[in-house]
C-alpha cells in the first residue's frame, strides 16, 4: 500500500510543481527527480484543503443512509463492506504525505507557520475520522516507503493523543503567524477563526471520548480541558463555522454532491429517508421551519395514486408515506426501482444548493436553485453549542444545557433560514422559529431523567446536522440517541454497524493488516453490543 501511496504522491508533486522554479539551471541534479524543497508551499496547502473535503464529503455520502438521512435501500454489511473506504483511505494518506513534506518545509521557515498549522489541523482531523470509521490504523510507522512496506497500526488512543497535541501545537502557529497562505478557502486567512476553529475541534474530540477515560498524555482531566477551552474561545457565530463552499462550476465538478444526485437529466435515484421527513414534518406539533429548505417536492400528485407507493397498510412499514407529497421509503426496505425518480422528494435548498420548496410541484431540472452552490458543514457554531450542552449535561461542565441547547437550535435556524433569498410567501417566520423552540424547551423542562434530556439535545443536533453525517453517526454509536430512529424495515438481523471495515486495496497491500467486522466497537464506544440498531 506504501509503494501505491508514494507513487501516488510523486504525480501530485509532478502537477504541483509545473511551474515551480527550478534551482540548478546547470542541471547538476537529475530535474526529473523532483524534492521536496521544488515544491510550492502554497501549491502542496491547496491540495490538503482540497483532499480533505474530497475524504470528509465521501465519509458523509457513505455515512448519510445508514444515518436515516437518505433512505438505505441495503443492508448494513453491504454499506460498510471493504468496498466502502477505498477512496477515503487512498486520500488520508496521500494527505498525510502532503503534510510530512509541508511540515518539514516550515521547520525552518517562519514564514510558513500559518501553512503549517491549517495542515496540521486538516490533516488531524482527517485522521481522527479515519480512527472513527475503523479503528486502529497504520500511524506511526506509516509512509515509511521500502523500509516498512507493511506498516503496523497504532492504538486509536495514541493517534487521537498525538492530534490533540497537534491541535495546541496549530493554535500557537497560528498566534505567531505573520505571513499567511495564498489561498485559504476555509477561513480567508482569518487566524482568529482558525483558532477558534482549532479549540472547537479539541472539543469535540474530548467530548466524544467522555465514555471511555482515555488516558491522553496532554489531557489530564477533559473536564477542566473543556472548560479551558470554551474560556479561552470557541466557535459560537455562524461567521465562524467550519465549512467548505461548492460552486456551480460544471467542469470541473464544483458543485454539491447533492445536486449532483438529485438536479440531474435521470432524475433522483437515491430516496429522502421518511424518518428524515417524519421528524421535520409530523415529530412535533408544530413542523420544523427548515422542512422547506432541507427538501424538495417535485410533484404535487399523491405519490399513492400514482400506484409507486404500495405499501400502506403494510404492519412491516413505520412511515410508507409521511404525507403532502412528502414522497420517500423507509429506512431498510429494499424493495426500489420505481419508476418515480420525477416525482420523489429530493434535496433542497439547503445544503446541496438545490431548489427551495415554495409549492412548486415541478422536477429539479425545471426548478429554480442555485446550481449546487451549497456547502458541506463540518463543525458548525450550531453544533458546537449542542456539543457543550451534552457535556454541560453529562460531565459538569462550562453552562446551562439548557441554554446551550436554545443556542444551538437559534444558530441553526438562523442559518439555514437565511441561506439564500426564497419566496417570502413561504419562508419560515421568526414566529415559527420562536413556537418551534419553545416547545422543544418545554419537552427538555418537562423530562424527568438527564437521560431524557441528552435524547433531546442529541435529536435536535441530528436534525440541524443534516449534511454531516459523520457527527450523527458518532453521537448515535456514543449515546443511542435519537432514541425513535427506525430499524431497518427489512433485514432486521444484521446488526449496525459499530465501524466500517478497512478497504481491500489496503489489507492487500499491507500484510500487517487484519479484517475487522462491522460490530467491532471504536474505543471510545464502550456501549452494549446491540444497543443500536
Amino acid at each position: 500500500m506504501t509503494k501505491k501511496i508514494f507513487l501516488f504522491a510523486s504525480i501530485v508533486f509532478s502537477m504541483l510543481c509545473v511551474s515551480c522554479e527550478l534551482k540548478d539551471f546547470d542541471f547538476q541534479d537529475d530535474p526529473s527527480k523532483l524534492t521536496p524543497e521544488d515544491v510550492s508551499p502554497d501549491y502542496l496547502l491547496n491540495e490538503i484543503q482540497y483532499q480533505f473535503q474530497l475524504m470528509m464529503r465521501e465519509h458523509v455520502r457513505n455515512t448519510d443512509d445508514i444515518m436515516r438521512y437518505e433512505a438505505m435501500t441495503d443492508t448494513y454489511a453491504a454499506l460498510v463492506s471493504d468496498g466502502i473506504l477505498t477512496l477515503e483511505w487512498s486520500t488520508l494518506y496521500s494527505m498525510r504525505i502532503n503534510d510530512k513534506i509541508l511540515q518539514d518545509l516550515a521547520a525552518d521557515n517562519p514564514d510558513l507557520k500559518f501553512h503549517s498549522a491549517m495542515s496540521k489541523l486538516l490533516t488531524g482531523y482527517a485522521t481522527v475520522t479515519m480512527v472513527d470509521y475503523v479503528g486502529d490504523i497504520p500511524f506511526s510507522e506509516a509512509l515509511q516507503g521500502l523500509d516498512i512496506p507493511n506498516p503496523k497500526t497504532d492504538d486509536s488512543v495514541l493517534i487521537y493523543d498525538s492530534v490533540l497535541s497537534d491541535i495546541d501545537d496549530a493554535i500557537t502557529d497560528f498566534s505567531a503567524a505573520t505571513v499567511k497562505p495564498f489561498t485559504d478557502l476555509y477561513y480567508n486567512g482569518d487566524n482568529q477563526k482558525w483558532i477558534a476553529f482549532a479549540r472547537s475541534l479539541k472539543l469535540k474530540l474530548l467530548l466524544q471520548t467522555r465514555l471511555v477515560n482515555a488516558n491522553f498524555s496532554s489531557v489530564p482531566n477533559i473536564v477542566t480541558e473543556i472548560n479551558n477551552l470554551i474560556a479561552s474561545g470557541v466557535t459560537t457565530t455562524g461567521a465562524g463555522d467550519f465549512q467548505f463552499k461548492n460552486s456551480t462550476e460544471i467542469s470541473p465538478d464544483g458543485r454539491h454532491f447533492y445536486f449532483e444526485r438529485g438536479y440531474s437529466s435521470n432524475g433522483m435515484f437515491e430516496y429522502i429517508g421518511n424518518y428524515f421527513m417524519y421528524m421535520l414534518k409530523d415529530s412535533k406539533s408544530v413542523r420544523d421551519p427548515r422542512l422547506r429548505y432541507y427538501v424538495y417536492r417535485q410533484s404535487g400528485t399523491d405519490p399513492v395514486a400514482t400506484g409507486f407507493i404500495i405499501c400502506s397498510g403494510n404492519p412491516d412499514y413505520d412511515y410508507c408515506y409521511v404525507g403532502d407529497m412528502y414522497s420517500g421509503i423507509d429506512h431498510g426496505d429494499e424493495r426500489t426501482g420505481r419508476a418515480d425518480r420525477f416525482l420523489r422528494t429530493i434535496y433542497g435548498l439547503y445544503p446541496g444548493g438545490g431548489a427551495f420548496d415554495a409549492d412548486n410541484f415541478v422536477t429539479a431540472v425545471q426548478s429554480s436553485n442555485l446550481g449546487g452552490a451549497g456547502i458541506l458543514p463540518l463543525l458548525s457554531a450550531s453544533y458546537v453549542k449542542f456539543l457543550m450542552a451534552e457535556s454541560a449535561l453529562t460531565l459538569g461542565t462550562t453552562g446551562d444545557p439548557a441554554v446551550l441547547l436554545e443556542q444551538g437550535i437559534r444558530l441553526s435556524m438562523d442559518k439555514v433560514l437565511n441561506f439564500a433569498t426564497v419566496d417570502p410567501a413561504y419562508a419560515a417566520t421568526s414566529t415559527d422559529v420562536n413556537n418551534y423552540v419553545a416547545e422543544v424547551m418545554a419537552n427538555y423542562a418537562n423530562a424527568a431523567t438527564d437521560a431524557e434530556k441528552l435524547d433531546i439535545i442529541i435529536t435536535e443536533s441530528y436534525l440541524a446536522g443534516f449534511g454531516n453525517s459523520i457527527a450523527a453517526y458518532n453521537a448515535y454509536r456514543r449515546t443511542g440517541y435519537p432514541s425513535n430512529i427506525q430499524e431497518p424495515v427489512d433485514n432486521e438481523s444484521v446488526p449496525f454497524p459499530r465501524s466500517f471495515q478497512y478497504p481491500s486495496n489496503a489489507l492487500n497491500s499491507n500484510t500487517s493488516l487484519t479484517q475487522r467486522a462491522i460490530t467491532e466497537q471504536i474505543f471510545w464506544d464502550n456501549n452494549p453490543a446491540g444497543f443500536i440498531k
